[in-house]
């Protein structure tokens, strides 16, 4: 997006050169540049000699803040900064350039991953690991003056983070599962949800333990060959052998239950709000009961169990990084960028991402987890 009209002020000749030939992107890596396309670049008021102009703002915001934090150029030097209208920034590029070329690898980090063939379809935690490693390099190659520092650069590593997420696991074939979840996901997940802080154990059922009535192949290989991470508060795996709902919770199906369907779909695991995944063993689709006789949640809860524990492993990964800048630890690291804003941002859309269907309507729980005020959404 250039810029018609570049005020006296910026007298930085990189920056105005720029802004007049190349442009920023409208929006990328979570930064939103359509301040530009308002016309002249708008001056942000100073009590001293510093000369700033409003390139955009963050696409995310502190807590009860109406916008995001100001991304600002500095128009005597080209510095680009983040700043919330105090006199305390942190800088996010040390020019224009910089700033557009470090823009385009997040977003390239996101766009590859959604590639089948891209690394010859390897997925999973060690390939998210290879693929941030990368980038970390190339971005510290596009601005070694910004990453050259004692404290990590304000954004940029949360934004990588939150992209790489996608490399987690491929879509699968029209006759497959949803996705294609190997063993080494899945063990991070158990890892991820180990209250002791351990590496979490992985349950993996006997293919003669399996019930006839679960007919979905895909659902089978999954539960025989990768297994279920075991003690997460979010999902609880039933212990073998699986037997239908009706068995495992005679009292809620007397013949008045409201899905009386769900009486031979197979108990899985716990749920949150005290509820049990219903595993249709001829589908693989996992629904929840209406036990409270209220409608709520809707019965659907995700397409396959596949699509289940890449949801659950991209909220733990997120979560994790939550945790990470607990207690106010971000502001102890920068003076404006909190990591958690952007976090809590972007966790619904990419857990909505894995499978949107359960999020479709305001009555399906991942939906009503993520809304829930008291609990104050999914990482809060």
């Amino acid at each position: 997006m250039r810029v018609s009209g570049v005020p006296g002020g910026v007298v930085h000749e990189g920056s105005r050169e720029f802004l007049v030939r190349e442009g920023l992107p409208t929006t990328g890596a979570f930064l939103d540049f359509g301040a530009l396309d308002a016309g002249p670049l708008r001056a942000f008021p100073t009590s001293g000699a510093e000369r700033l102009f409003v390139l955009g703002e963050t696409d995310y915001c502190t807590p009860f803040a109406a916008v995001g934090d100001l991304v600002l150029l500095d128009g005597t030097t080209g510095e680009v900064c983040l700043g919330n209208g105090g006199p305390r920034r942190d800088r996010l590029a040390s020019d224009l350039i910089a700033l557009a070329a470090l823009v385009r690898e997040i977003e390239a980090v996101g766009e590859a991953a959604r590639r089948p063939e891209a690394l010859d379809g390897r997925r999973g935690p060690t390939v998210v690991a290879q693929v941030m490693a990368g980038a970390e390099r190339r971005l510290r190659q596009i601005d070694p003056r910004l990453f050259g520092g004692d404290a990590p650069p304000a954004h940029w590593g949360t934004a990588l983070l939150v992209r790489a997420l996608g490399w987690g696991a491929l879509p699968g074939g029209p006759d497959g599962p949803a996705y294609e979840v190997g063993p080494e996901l899945v063990a991070e997940l158990a890892a991820l949800t180990d209250e002791d802080g351990g590496a979490g154990l992985v349950h993996r059922f006997r293919p003669e333990g399996l019930p006839a009535a679960l007919a979905h192949e895909p659902t089978r290989r999954l539960l025989t060959e990768v297994g279920l991470p075991l003690g997460g508060a979010m999902f609880g795996v039933c212990a073998e052998p699986l037997v239908t709902m009706a068995e495992a919770y005679p009292e809620y199906f007397d013949g008045e239950e409201e899905r009386p369907y769900q009486r031979d779909f197979l108990a899985l695991g716990d749920w949150p709000t005290d509820l049990t995944i219903a595993l249709d063993g001829a589908t693989g689709r996992l629904e929840l009961p209406d036990w409270y006789d209220d409608g709520q949640p809707e019965a659907y809860l995700n397409r396959d169990l596949s699509a289940l524990l890449y949801a659950l492993w991209t909220y733990e990964r997120l979560r994790a990084e939550w945790e990470r800048w607990e207690h106010g630890r971000g502001r102890d690291t920068w003076a404006v960028f909190d990591p958690q804003s952007l976090l809590s941002t972007v966790v619904d859309r990419l857990v909505e991402g894995v499978d949107p269907e359960a999020f479709a309507s305001p009555g399906r729980s991942w939906r009503l987890l993520a809304e829930d005020g008291h609990l104050g959404g999914l990482l809060g």
